[in-house]
């Protein structure tokens, strides 16, 4: 999950070194260690993580929450615009590595990780998107902390029905769909796109599908990636910097994803990702897209009462091109756990042993059991997360699936121009070719003023 709308200024200037030590270990009766990060419920976790981790070594762990809706980041920003050290740690959001790295305010850990860390063991794509910057370019400034992604929950008690089951095949012979296909988890955008339309119309007051769609920050343009890359659409090249977003591909995604709105709630045009989960588990909707770290309130009987055991749950399908080849891709979300690079050397040597002892497969275990997302792949693969929730057998696949935004770091003002065209297209009725095309001239323009591209 992305943090929530705010204002980021560039953060890669020069300041004079304004930190001073503040009792993050030095001095105390106990060292500790300091670790900012959103206030959800893996930070909770990761807490209680920390206070084995003290039993073990001596340290104190202590956990700072600042909310999502603009507090976590401030809190970060003003950590780099000032060159603080009032926190050892800090887990960003995987978009925020241009800005970190760029910046000098994430410490550099390839060497350290190769020789401490059991790269084989990591899945690729998490060193990808939480560790590694630029793309493609083997150096690591973070370890893999909270895993996550796009995925779908969905209804089994109505997808299991058998009178709806035979209303489904009705429908489909109605609208001279062939091949048919089973009342089931779709595989095609094309099978969910029906079958939301089906439960829309066959349930009143029953929206087929919800979906991220909401202006703020990056929502809308979370949930329209895994749409884009299934049709062929692409930002660009994250290595030469090359803006390719003009396409066939994401136009005709765009078109598509205008259609998918037609299936939502009233509502659904703009909506948040506290909302998408809210109307699933209010009953209003047969299937939801939203980020793993979300299904935990809709798996929780506590929570969600009448439908926690009426949930299944589902990966992002995919599409067949005009070439014959199925394109299936997540949007990724999740965050890496980086060292302040200003704090001193004994407080980086402190951090570096937490990480060491965090990305151990054991800890990552007990990480999966406390509700963490791990990209441990032995942890993946083992029983103990699969038996964990009942979405959890999933993220092996999703990590195979997951792809991100630009992480440059002027990342913010690419994704406002996402966001505000993307937007235009399924709320306000724009041009598709038009929204693309302005989007493909701003991004060039960005990356061409910092000098990214020539």
């Amino acid at each position: 999950m992305r943090a929530c709308a705010w204002t980021l200024p560039l953060l890669m200037a020069s300041l004079p070194f304004l930190g001073t030590l503040n009792g993050c270990g030095s001095g105390s009766r106990v060292p500790e260690i300091k670790i900012l990060w959103a206030e959800w419920r893996p930070s909770d976790a990761l807490a209680e993580l920390g206070k084995l981790y003290q039993a073990k070594s001596g340290v104190s762990v202590k956990v700072v929450k600042k909310s999502w809706d603009g507090a976590f980041g401030d809190a970060t920003f003003s950590e780099f615009r000032n060159r603080d050290d009032n926190y050892d740690i800090i887990i960003g959001d995987s978009q925020w590595m241009g800005l970190g790295v760029v910046g000098g305010h994430y410490l550099e850990l390839t060497d350290w990780m190769k020789q401490n860390v059991k790269m084989d063991e990591l899945e690729p794509a998490a060193l990808k998107w939480y560790c590694e910057y630029p793309k493609g370019g083997a150096r690591y400034y973070a370890v893999p902390c909270e895993a996550d992604a796009l995925a779908w929950a969905y209804r089994k008690d109505l997808f299991e029905d058998a009178a709806h089951k035979a209303a489904f095949a009705r429908f489909l012979e109605t609208n001279h769909v062939t091949p048919a296909f089973p009342l089931a988890p779709p595989k095609t955008w094309e099978q969910l796109a029906l079958i939301a339309r089906y439960f829309k119309q066959a349930i009143p007051g029953m929206a087929g599908l919800v979906m991220p769609t909401s202006r703020n920050y990056d929502m809308a343009t979370m949930s329209f990636e895994p749409v884009m890359w299934a049709f062929g659409g692409e930002y660009g090249d994250f290595v030469t910097n090359r803006v390719t977003i003009d396409s066939r591909g994401t136009i005709d995604a765009l078109r598509f994803y205008t259609e998918l709105m037609e299936s939502t709630s009233p509502g659904g045009r703009n909506m948040g990702y506290g909302e998408v989960a809210a109307e699933f588990i209010a009953g209003r909707a047969a299937m939801a897209c939203n980020f793993f770290a979300f299904f935990p309130a809709i798996a929780d009987p506590g929570n969600n009462p009448d439908f926690y055991d009426k949930t299944g749950y589902f990966n992002a399908p995919g599409h067949i091109g005009a070439d014959g080849i199925m394109r299936r891709a997540a949007a990724l979300g999740g965050q890496g756990m980086s060292i302040n690079a200003h704090i001193s050397p004994e407080r980086q040597e402190r951090s570096k042993d937490f990480l060491k002892w965090f990305s151990d497969a054991g800890t990552q275990e007990l990480w999966a059991e406390k509700g963490g997302f791990t990209a441990n792949k032995t942890v993946l693969s083992g029983s103990v997360f699969r038996k964990a929730a009942p979405y959890n057998r999933l993220f092996e696949e999703a990590f195979q699936l997951m792809r991100d935004f630009w992480s440059v770091p002027e990342y913010d003002d690419m994704m406002k121009a996402c966001q505000r065209e993307f937007c235009a297209v399924f709320q306000d009725g724009a041009n598709p070719v038009d929204a693309v095309r302005q989007i493909q001239s701003e991004h060039e323009a960005i990356l061409r003023k910092r000098g990214r591209i020539q």
